[in-house]
């Protein structure tokens, strides 16, 4: 009879968790569901990013590619439609409304998560959760509507989602009901549940959007025309060619992709997360996805047998090369080799470690000294944003290396041709070799360099040594001058437009040295009389206005701790935006817009930018503002790389002026690149001087008592205090008035930072590969000039105005964030949420104006953009103190309702 007592007890355990509350009572459940989502709204967030990204690029390039050329005979077809829409048009239509849905839904997120006044209520729990589910459901119609072209394969998605979720709910339900009686209800301990939360989440997310990208993108492309007997136009090459290897990668990318969002899903509920660690089932879901991934990969990057087995046999190769590893250290006369050559490196690296404690006995006078725990959470933080440099770094030297600039051969060279080049050689190695030597090399030295810094920070031994030495260093600076070089000798064809590059790198190296040396002479542990002399001399003779330039005075008498605080912030979000601008104009440096000649013909080179000999003042525009972008993001990164130097350069004017250039020099390439007229370029350079007039409009409510004065009183009369008194939009535990920092103030400007950089990101891109594609040679159009500009005028301008939209309020978010006076002000925050608004309807517009060629397709989206909206804004009115006062209305009316059919008033 122990049995069914143990299992009232489970049932009843489970009635309780899952008893539904009562109206408007919060119950310890409920709340502590809201808790956890909060707890992980940086992964969160993070999601609903990257679903925006894929979906919005999905949306503008969708399965099936774009037909090249107008046809009047195929029912007036024109160029720049989607394939699918007259092949497949069904098909197409669930692709087009899930992904448009899972995008929206993304954005809704992003809202959710962004308004505070929501958080920790029961309306902002259950709409962030539908929100959620609606992500990840209109994902999954997307994948299997546009992965494939058979109802059978379309129906296996959905049948996998059917039988995972069985499976995982099975196994939850009998551990609860059986597992704690068996195992005397044990527990996880929280903080390994935590760490293994985390790095299930970031796996999961990223599974998911390299599998839905390869999903809607297979590899091998799509077939341009049909053949009645063999295939359509827009069906995957690789079914056609490998029928059965096509079909390993569908159902391993499939089973991936599932299995990544079914753990993304499992993970997000507290409860099922608990039980779900303890029952397996989420490492199952886990293993079938990093199996998944393996069999895609081995199927759709080779087409051979032979290539596809090296890359099963690796997998086993790499475990037992960890298995040699671990084994290793069994072996005591291998353990202990190892220890002596472990102790013999450190004993040489302490000998340079002398150095360094007596220059820090040098500064103990000038500034307080941090013990080895702290330099060791110095340390810490510096190693993540140099890991997110040489990650990035390696990413788009390693694509730029598989794609150089100027593209491919179409075809073998002809027999009595002058070069002897194959399909598939790169153009540049034959018009201009000496060129592409040196960007081969300088690329290849940067993707190398970008390794090592990997290893040298993921390395226990080295990352607490080394990073401290020469090593790291030396491979940075390695890194850049490979980055620069690359990008002079790739982006351009003459010789002036590289000694341009290499000039802009003259100055930003000239002033780092300058800051280096007058580190080195300020921290050098013994200095010659000479040298001092010097020093003093250089000092005097300085003039006023580059003491101003180098030095910017220091601020009043803050705290130092709060000064650390407050100059690690701004290091913070000044490296990650430099980061993420260099990747970005280094790619379109590689690839300009308009694309390359693919022939040697009527005075075209191949490999040559299409957009330099249409519009040669246009691509002079877009290069010189594009290189002086990518320059000055490299002169940010290395001011801010080095945390000793970092202080010095971000109080001195010369960083701030780095960052004008950086964001000045992507709004001219944007604005030159995006667009082939003059009045679209006219917009783009209006919204440029409206992002300028934001910014000194927000300077002048900081240092105007007038204008500040003016703001705090349209605030009032909007009650944006009201909320913050009742204290339920707050998180955490509270924070007294005039007690500590709040913590949701001290990590947005983190997340307000992720959303704009990633939409400047994907809208720079867009801008320069317009959707519908770019007009070939021989088409009796412009080369290089996008599709519909003469198909769909209207659609164009639409996409194009919101698109650029978009961009610039996201650079306005991201300027706002990094003036530090600016955006701890009440105005500035409201200025802040009101970009990011017309950042996310930017978004929405062009990809409505950009991701269909039909009105009604059109009017889906915008339905969905109007729904959204009002949906949030019932939110907020529910949540404010309108609904304080609406409540006490209700409650009155309700009051003399009751007494009108009261019996004792009868």
């Amino acid at each position: 009879m122990a049995a069914p007592a143990a299992l009232d007890v489970s049932l009843e355990r489970v009635a309780t968790a899952v008893a539904v509350p009562p109206p408007g009572i919060d119950v310890d459940g409920a709340t502590a569901e809201a808790e956890f989502l909060w707890e992980l709204r940086k992964y969160v967030l993070l999601l609903a990013t990257l679903a925006a990204s894929v979906t919005y690029s999905a949306g503008l390039s969708p399965p099936g590619g774009f037909w090249p050329d107008n046809d009047a005979d195929e029912g007036a077809r024109l160029a720049g439609d989607p394939v699918l829409l007259v092949t497949y048009p069904r098909r197409y239509k669930a692709f087009f409304y899930c992904n448009a849905t899972a995008f929206v839904a993304s954005l809704v997120i992003v809202n959710l998560l962004l308004v505070r006044s929501l958080a920790h209520r029961r309306r902002w729990l259950r709409a962030l959760q539908a929100a959620m589910l609606l992500d990840q459901f209109g994902l999954m119609g997307a994948y299997a509507a546009g992965s494939c072209r058979d109802a059978a394969m379309s129906a296996y998605v959905f049948v996998l989602v059917a039988l995972v979720g069985c499976y995982v709910s099975a196994h939850v339900l009998v551990f609860v009901l059986f597992a704690p009686t068996a195992r005397g209800d044990k527990v996880t301990p929280a903080d390994r549940v935590e760490r293994a939360r985390k790095y299930l989440l970031i796996f999961a997310t990223l599974a998911a959007t390299i599998t839905y990208q390869a999903g809607v993108s297979t590899p091998g492309g799509f077939w341009p025309g049909s053949q009645d007997s063999d295939h359509l136009a827009g069906d995957p090459m690789l079914r056609v060619q490998h029928p059965s290897r096509f079909m390993v990668f569908f159902y391993s990318n499939t089973t991936a992709f599932v299995a990544s969002l079914v753990v993304v899903m499992l993970l997000m509920s507290n409860t099922v997360t608990q039980h779900g660690f303890r029952s397996c089932a989420l490492w199952v879901c886990t293993g079938a996805a990093m199996v998944g991934l393996m069999g895609a990969f081995a199927s759709g990057s080779c087409r051979s047998i032979k290539t596809s087995m090296y890359v099963v046999a690796l997998v086993a190769a790499v475990l037992f090369y960890i298995a040699i590893q671990a084994l290793v250290f069994f072996c005591k006369p291998v353990e202990n080799l190892i220890h002596d050559v472990q102790q013999a490196f450190e004993r040489y690296l302490n000998k340079f470690e002398r150095l360094e404690q007596q220059s820090q006995q040098q500064q103990q006078s000038r500034a307080p000294v941090h013990g080895n725990d702290d330099a060791y959470q110095i340390l810490r933080k510096s190693r993540m944003y140099l890991l997110l440099l040489g990650i990035l770094a390696a990413s788009v030297t390693y694509q730029a290396g598989l794609n150089p600039p100027g593209g491919f051969w179409q075809g073998d060279a002809a027999a009595d041709a002058r070069h002897r080049y194959l399909a598939g050689d790169p153009i540049l190695h034959i018009t201009y070799p000496r060129r592409y030597l040196a960007f081969f090399y300088c690329n290849a030295t940067a993707f190398v360099a970008s390794l090592v810094i990997l290893i040298l920070l993921l390395s226990n031994i080295l990352s607490t040594q080394g990073i401290k030495y020469c090593a790291l260093q030396v491979a940075m600076i390695l890194d850049l001058f490979g980055l620069i070089g690359a990008y002079a000798a790739g982006s351009c064809r003459q010789v002036s437009k590289s000694v341009y590059v290499s000039l802009l790198v003259v100055p930003v190296f000239f002033y780092v040295g300058i800051h280096v040396v007058v580190f080195m002479l300020e921290v050098w542990p013994a200095r010659p009389a000479w040298i001092q002399a010097l020093s003093e001399k250089m000092e005097q003779c300085a003039p006023s206005w580059l003491k101003e330039l180098f030095e910017h005075p220091e601020q009043g008498e803050e705290e130092a701790a709060d000064v650390e605080r407050t100059l690690e912030k701004r290091r913070k979000l000044l490296l990650l935006l430099a980061i993420l601008a260099a990747s970005l104009t280094y790619q379109a440096g590689m690839g300009p817009p308009g694309g390359f000649w693919q022939e040697s013909k009527l005075g075209h080179v191949a490999g040559d930018p299409v957009l330099n000999d249409n519009y040669p003042r246009r691509y002079v525009a877009f290069f010189y503002c594009n290189a002086t972008a990518f320059v000055a993001s490299l002169a940010v990164i290395m001011l801010l790389a080095n945390r000793k130097l970092s202080a010095r350069g971000i109080r001195s004017y010369g960083l701030r002026v780095c960052v004008i250039l950086d964001l000045l020099g992507l709004m001219g390439a944007f604005a030159a690149g995006s667009c082939r007229k003059v009045s679209t370029s006219i917009y783009v350079l209006v919204l440029t001087f409206a992002v300028l007039l934001c910014i000194f409009l927000q300077v002048t409510l900081v240092l105007s008592e007038t204008a500040r004065g003016l703001a705090k009183r349209l605030l009032s009369k909007l009650g944006a205090g009201e909320d913050q008194a009742g204290g339920d939009g707050r998180h955490g535990t509270g924070v007294a008035a005039g007690g500590a920092r709040d913590l949701w103030d001290e990590k947005l400007p983190k997340y307000l930072l992720l959303l704009p950089a990633l939409a400047a990101a994907v809208t720079y891109q867009a801008a320069m590969s317009p959707p519908g594609g770019l007009w070939g040679d021989a088409t009796g159009h412009v080369a290089g000039d996008p599709v519909l500009t003469s198909n769909y005028p209207r659609r164009y301008k639409a996409f194009f105005y919101c698109n650029a939209t978009s961009f610039m309020a996201s650079l306005v978010i991201m300027v706002l964030l990094l003036i530090k006076r600016v955006s701890d002000t009440s105005p500035a925050l409201l200025a802040l949420h009101a970009a990011m608004i017309l950042d996310l309807f930017g978004l929405m517009g062009a990809y409505a104006a950009g991701s269909c060629r039909r009105v009604r397709t059109s009017a889906y989206v915008l339905a969905l953009v109007v729904g959204v909206s009002a949906y949030i804004a019932v939110l907020v009115v529910a949540s404010i103190g309108i609904a304080g006062r609406l409540r006490s209305a209700m409650d009155w009316l309700t009051e003399q309702v009751t007494r009108c059919f009261s019996v004792h008033d009868m």
